[in-house]
């Protein structure tokens, strides 16, 4: 048996380990992939010499993805055990057998108990059921059991007679307002499931159809925390926040909105004047200092529920959009959305960028179209969007050419190279 712990083997019996532990059959485990050393495969290549027949030749191990394919069977016949043995031959050898089949039987009795318990609180909810059922474990099941109980109070109180805020109905039903947030920290996909079955609605698709949502039963989610950033709208209507956006627009001062304000008194859009979304904070600041003369929109970098709720408005009020973002692959992703979602004519974002220098760039993996990122904030696509600013202390590029081809092929050369447009 010494050889048959030699670490050089260990692969061998951690591979036959695994079959077992999965309920494998020591009798229908024919093959396994081992990832032995040098000196593992010839340690198991000569036992397997040893059991072939009378004037055959030795066939060495077959090379397969993961390691080595090597046939049991003869594996037992050459050191003379039989597939009753295979178990002893594996612990015998230091590898623990895990008993995964019984751990299965738990976890399926434990899915079958919560799916029970489920059932009972939440009888009229079948796709948020089916969906508490995922991912049950030992160290899952009291977490669980909190789940279910605090959407359990949710569905007793639902509809709700007046609005209520998303960290209230949290707090009261979880003693944590922060439970039912509608991020990858928080459970408000269930409560989102649990709106679902309760109006049979359809499945939402932006973050703005969520909240929409979840207010049809009283439930208001971020509708101050969420805010977007604007300057130079105006609108046409007489409400509150068209009278904010006017005053703002006369003050020529950016303004936020919040998601309130859109839902609770949408404003009528001034569809006269086209507008330039845009992706990044700074350029709106940007704009202020060169006093642009266009009404500017600022998604911050991705497009939550206030973004697609303003858009919206826009596009149904008959606004022309143009949006520009950063020069990178989730930029391009949030371009593609405004377009198709929206009816966006996008601006300088063409396809074929091929960046020659680093200046105003960031390229984490090396020269790579895929990977390179051109920043809004690069003077050249600034003075783009914004105009030429002659006072720009940091304008260490030119614009040359026609800026309209320039938004089909950029060209970044070095500082003080200017840009060439191809």
């Amino acid at each position: 048996m010494s050889d048959l712990t030699d670490p050089d083997i260990r692969p061998l019996w951690e591979a036959i380990a695994a079959r077992l532990a999965r309920g494998d059959g020591p009798a229908s485990i024919k093959n396994v992939t081992a990832a032995l050393s040098r000196t593992g495969q010839a340690m198991v290549s000569g036992w397997l010499a040893r059991s072939r027949r009378a004037g055959s030749r030795a066939t060495p191990l077959r090379e397969v993805r993961g390691g080595f394919a090597v046939p049991v069977p003869r594996l037992l016949e050459a050191l003379g055990y039989t597939p009753g043995d295979l178990r002893g031959l594996v612990e015998a050898a230091g590898v623990e057998v895990p008993d995964t089949a019984g751990v299965r039987r738990a976890t399926e009795q434990m899915r079958t108990d919560i799916n029970r318990y489920a059932e009972l609180a939440l009888p009229d909810t079948p796709s948020l059921t089916a969906r508490l059922c995922y991912g049950i474990s030992v160290d899952t099941i009291a977490e669980r059991h909190r789940l279910i109980d605090a959407l359990a109070r949710a569905r007793a109180l639902l509809p709700l007679p007046r609005p209520v805020t998303l960290a209230r109905l949290a707090h009261h039903c979880a003693g944590d307002p922060h439970y039912f947030d509608l991020n990858d920290n928080g459970h408000g996909d269930k409560l989102l499931l649990l709106a679902r079955d309760l109006l049979q609605a359809e499945q939402p698709d932006t973050p703005a159809a969520d909240r929409a949502l979840l207010a049809r039963l009283g439930m208001a989610a971020d509708r101050l925390s969420q805010t977007v950033l604007v300057l130079g709208v105006g609108a046409t209507g007489d409400g509150p926040t068209d009278r904010a956006l006017n005053l703002a627009r006369a003050d020529d001062r950016p303004h936020h909105l919040t998601l309130h304000d859109l839902t609770a008194h949408p404003p009528a859009l001034d569809p006269s004047r086209a507008w330039l979304v845009v992706e990044n904070p700074s350029v709106v600041d940007e704009a202020l200092m060169r006093q642009f003369d266009r009404p500017i929109v600022c998604t911050s970098g991705t497009l939550t529920a206030v973004d697609h709720t303003l858009l919206g408005l826009a596009r149904n009020c008959g606004v022309p959009l143009e949006y520009s973002g950063d020069l990178d692959p989730a930029g391009h992703a949030i371009a593609a959305a405004v377009r198709t979602r929206y009816q966006a004519t996008i601006k300088y974002m063409g396809e074929a960028t091929a960046p020659e220098s680093t200046d105003g760039m960031a390229t984490p993996e090396g020269p790579s179209p895929d990977t390179t990122v051109i920043f809004q904030e690069h003077p050249a696509l600034l003075d783009l969007l914004l105009g030429p600013c002659r006072t720009d202390p940091l304008a260490q590029v030119v614009l040359r050419g026609d800026a309209a081809r320039f938004g089909q092929r950029l060209r970044l050369g070095p500082i003080g190279a200017g840009v060439r447009v191809g």
